[in-house]
């Protein structure tokens, strides 16, 4: 017992000193004001509840986004949620605390507390579930930081919220407009005082976005006080959490596609003026990556946490891009992100992405995996060559299993994994990587790097990739170690089937036929792919057995249509 506790002190030490004071300082205010609060709510959520809440504007701000009808399917007449992959029944008396969402990381319970969903149903039901979340969630309510009154979740909700009144307010009895506006008051009252400064990063840009909509759906001087703190907020975060190249700082796509729509929605409620515009261009920067991040079958790359269907498709974003500024981009033959660390090539129906950066920003790793030089293929229309994605966030052996090197198109030693990973979200050691040679051929790129993730080994892992959107040619070298077991991984997309033939192996699809030529030794696992949360799926996992380190390694995959 006392090895595991120090196990994990030495672990939190590792992450921690990456971790930047003054977001330190941030988790330890909340941290008392939550233990505060929660002893003695009853006496003070009663004045917060009470206010009154500002004037409306006389002309509220509409949605941009079209209504996501996917968060509910129907079952015998009964609405089913989706809440993060789990399906979730949704009953006229809905229990807004189950047992069976009071786990792990809570996210499935957040999500029931988000309400995205509501867009899904008719104006009565919105009615219904509004005025009974507001029934039964007072603040400061024991645990209230972790879901209902979640300042995450919260951002979310107040957004939903207005979008719905804008919308339905007509249908709507003149007492339940007042308790909801009450409520939204009280929510982005609260929201001030509960920033997510702890966090940073995409937690941020959606507090962020809920004072700029509190600021311009009311009117009178609190709503203008919301709309100052948001727009300070968002000077603030713009520069370093979007690259100069466009990609936005945590280099995941689907984090990257959701950031860059609630962006969006906080450009379309804003004021003229210099912050506005400054936010014009960086919307311009940020919808080439999603262009150049959309694999032929019209869903984004699966780098990092996220997942296909994680956020809005790229399709309805470059959608609402075309609506505020102009003609969406064209997806790249060619692109070279250097600061996120991606490159690829397209050609038709053929994509090609591979990772050469940093995991994450050193201090908040929470999405990033172990994936440094894996890349993603997709042939002649479908994805043969897959990102492992993301089962679930709560932590355990599927999260583990999600964020590891060996779920990754990459090389492992001995086993181990690039990053230090533990817990759900946290990294001790990662992975310093280098970009060596970059050079543009006839037909796509080649590029070269080093990482030193397994530096605790005595060893630098270098590749060489020459990539094409039909071919793809792979050169490693592992420089130092001591005899240690060296392995190249390939995970194949569910839809594909392997066989070898003749010293080749060949990899099947539907529709496009790759052959693999290696040296190495290769032997087939079992593995998974997890394209959405709760979404898990078997498939086939190549093995090429590199000798011990220090050692070398290739293999040339050729593509061509069945």
């Amino acid at each position: 017992m006392i090895g595991k506790r120090a196990g994990r002190l030495v672990l939190f030490s590792r992450s921690v000193r990456h971790t930047r004071v003054r977001q330190l300082m941030a988790r330890s205010r909340l941290l008392l004001k939550r233990k505060f609060l929660a002893s003695t709510g009853g006496i003070l959520s009663g004045p917060f509840a009470r206010r009154a809440p500002p004037p409306l504007q006389t002309d509220l701000p509409a949605p941009l986004f079209s209504p996501r009808q996917h968060l509910i399917h129907w079952e015998e007449e009964m609405p089913v949620l989706d809440l993060a992959g789990r399906a979730w029944p949704l009953s006229d008396q809905i229990e807004w605390h189950p047992d069976e969402l009071e786990m792990g990381t809570r996210l499935e319970k957040l999500h029931l507390h988000y309400m995205e969903y509501l867009e899904a149903l008719d104006d009565f039901a919105v009615q219904h579930f509004i005025g009974d979340w507001i029934d039964f969630n007072p603040p400061y309510r024991r645990g209230y930081w972790l879901d209902n009154w979640n300042s995450y979740a919260l951002s979310i909700r107040c957004v939903v919220w207005m979008q719905q009144f804008q919308s339905r307010q007509a249908q709507w009895t003149p007492e339940f407009r007042s308790k909801l506006l009450g409520s939204l008051a009280a929510q982005l009252r609260f929201l001030t005082a509960n920033l997510e400064e702890d966090i940073r990063g995409n937690h941020i840009i959606k507090n962020i976005k809920a004072l700029l909509w509190g600021g311009r759906f009311f009117a009178g001087a609190e709503a203008a006080s919301w709309t100052h703190l948001g727009e300070q907020l968002l000077q603030r975060e713009l520069p370093e959490q979007v690259f100069k190249d466009g990609f936005h700082f945590e280099r995941s796509p689907a984090y990257h596609i959701q950031v860059f729509a609630d962006l969006s929605e906080c450009y379309s409620v804003m004021r003229a003026g210099l912050l506005r515009e400054r936010l014009s261009s960086i919307l311009d920067r940020m919808a080439q990556p999603i262009a150049d991040h959309t694999h032929p079958d019209g869903l984004p790359s699966l780098f990092n946490d996220g997942g296909l269907h994680m956020t809005y498709s790229p399709a309805e974003c470059l959608r609402v891009f075309s609506i505020l500024r102009g003609p969406p981009p064209n997806a790249q033959t060619i692109f070279a992100y250097e600061d996120a660390g991606y490159y690829g090539t397209r050609d038709g129906d053929s994509l090609a992405i591979v990772d050469c950066g940093a995991i994450a920003p050193d201090f908040l790793p929470a999405h990033g995996h172990g994936d440094v030089f894996a890349f993603e293929w997709s042939y002649h229309g479908e994805r043969l060559i897959v990102d492992a994605g993301v089962y679930e966030y709560h932590a355990g052996e599927w999260r583990d299993y999600s964020r590891s090197t060996r779920a990754h198109n990459t090389v492992t030693v001995a086993g181990e994994d690039q990053a230090e990973f533990w817990g759900a979200f946290r990294v001790g050691r990662r992975p310093r990587v280098l970009r060596e040679h970059y050079e543009i051929t006839r037909n796509g790129f080649v590029l070269e790097g080093a990482h030193d993730g397994y530096r605790h080994l005595g060893i630098i892992h270098r590749r060489r990739l020459d990539v094409a959107p039909m071919r793809i040619s792979v050169c490693d070298r592992i420089e130092g170690g001591r005899g240690q077991e060296v392995t190249a991984r390939l995970l194949l997309h569910p839809n594909c089937q392997v066989r070898e033939d003749a010293g080749r192996w060949v990899i099947r699809g539907r529709t496009a036929e790759v052959g693999l030529t290696t040296s190495a030794s290769v032997r087939i696992e079992r593995a998974w792919w997890m394209s959405d949360f709760g979404v898990r799926e078997e498939t086939l996992q190549l093995i090429l057995q590199y000798p011990p380190a220090p050692c070398a390694g290739h293999f040339l995959l050729e593509g061509r249509a069945r």
